[in-house]
């Protein structure tokens, strides 16, 4: 590695002489703090939207999406077990326009709140039956 210019905040760049990637020393950007997932999931939970999360945590929208999706990726589904009661809900939103309705049904664990299932689709019996199907596996 080899000094190679400086970033728009002064930073010290490098560049490798072998493959030709460049690297900053210090990120000062939010969004490299090991911390930063852990405050996405605190600030998801507590209901805000995607732009009033991204303003807060000062990183761009795309990046917290990225974000989001890579922490969805790993989030591991819940023990589910014989003997609980369960409550399924629906929620509707919509995507860029109020016309692109989307719905979103889940299961929860009626004592703990824990969703233990849940469907993104249009509203149809499709979208309620992928949900209701899961809940009748964890009865049988």
């Amino acid at each position: 590695m080899i000094k190679y210019g400086k970033t728009k905040s002064g930073s010290q760049r490098y560049i490798c002489r072998v493959c030709g990637k460049t690297r900053v020393e210090n990120y000062i950007y939010q969004a490299y703090e090991v911390k930063i997932n852990q405050n996405i999931i605190l600030l998801t939970i507590e209901g805000l939207g995607i732009r009033s999360t991204a303003r807060i945590l000062k990183i761009s929208t795309t990046t917290l999406l990225k974000r989001i999706v890579f922490i969805a990726r790993n989030i591991t589904k819940p023990i589910i077990s014989k003997g609980k009661t369960y409550e399924v809900d629906e929620l509707c939103t919509y995507i860029r326009q109020k016309k692109n309705y989307i719905w979103l049904v889940y299961a929860l664990e009626k004592n703990s709140r824990t969703v233990v299932s849940f469907n993104v689709g249009k509203r149809t019996s499709k979208t309620l039956n992928c949900v209701l199907e899961t809940l009748k596996l964890i009865m049988q």
